[in-house]
């Protein structure tokens, strides 16, 4: 069997059983790995491109079963072509959707089995910087209030996509079936906890991380840089105490993938 037949079977897998395993994971990144190019730094950023890749296209229904109709060698081409997208971030009108997801799914995750007693639809959902998790949680408790049953992730994000980002959007336009596979969920929720960490960073902060993660010394950092050793282990607990604040609940594997990601997203000198 070939390895775009051997994709196909893992995502006709996930299709109908919502099943991608490392196996898969390693398929897929075995097959898109020459499409950065040569070198270390392509390598590096090919995990997180590839998460984007599969909540962007392999996720969604629709553009799932598009890929799933194709003959293998069509659906050769456009697996690279699409993945190239991503890398280029090409007229993606669906970042702003999995953005917001990644709040209502925290937003879930924080609620007991009912609602709060009271909830008001918030007048938008976006802060200084981007979308705002207190005004998402107040929406998502709202739309759980008018509609019964706790919602899932995919539900509530439509609707508040639908309600809120793109009033005209349909609701079902972004449907996805399954929730994303435990190989794919840690590695996005790792990006998603070393991005949080990164943006509530100084400068010198982001330097000292960077620094510790590659092996160095708090006090060679200090003596390098021109900082006092107090500062320097003052701005290291600052550090311990937020990465424990970010990471304390999650697996062993997810603070694993997180730190990885915190290095490299470090290493390119953005977010992750």
């Amino acid at each position: 069997m070939t390895p775009v037949a051997r994709f196909r079977a893992a995502l006709e897998a996930f299709d109908c059983e919502g099943r991608f395993g490392e196996a898969d994971y390693a398929l897929l990144r075995s097959l898109l790995s020459g499409a950065l190019g040569r070198g270390e730094p392509h390598a590096d950023l090919l995990d997180g491109l590839l998460g984007l890749f599969f909540e962007r296209h392999l996720m969604h229904d629709r553009r799932r079963a598009e890929l799933l109709s194709m003959d293998d060698e069509s659906l050769w081409r456009a697996v690279r072509h699409r993945f190239r997208q991503v890398v280029a971030d090409e007229n993606d009108e669906h970042r702003p959707y999995h953005a917001l997801r990644s709040h209502v799914r925290d937003a879930l995750l924080s609620f007991g089995a009912e609602p709060p007693s009271e909830a008001h639809w918030p007048a938008g959902l976006y802060g200084r910087s981007g979308f705002s998790p207190p005004l998402v949680e107040q929406a998502v408790c709202a739309l759980w209030r008018e509609g019964g049953p706790k919602p899932s992730a995919a539900q509530a994000t439509s609707e508040l996509f639908a309600r809120y980002v793109r009033p005209l959007a349909r609701a079902d336009e972004f449907r996805e079936s399954h929730a994303p596979p435990e190989t794919m969920s840690r590695r996005l929720d790792a990006q998603r906890l070393a991005s949080g960490v990164l943006e509530l960073l100084l400068e010198e902060e982001r330097e000292l991380l960077r620094h510790l993660l590659d092996g160095g010394g708090v006090e060679e950092w200090a003596e390098a840089s021109g900082c006092s050793r107090a500062t320097a282990y003052r701005m290291l607990a600052r550090l311990k105490a937020l990465c424990r604040l970010e990471l304390h609940s999650r697996s062993s594997r997810t603070r694993i993938e997180a730190l990885n990601a915190l290095r490299l997203g470090l290493k390119h000198g953005s977010g992750v």
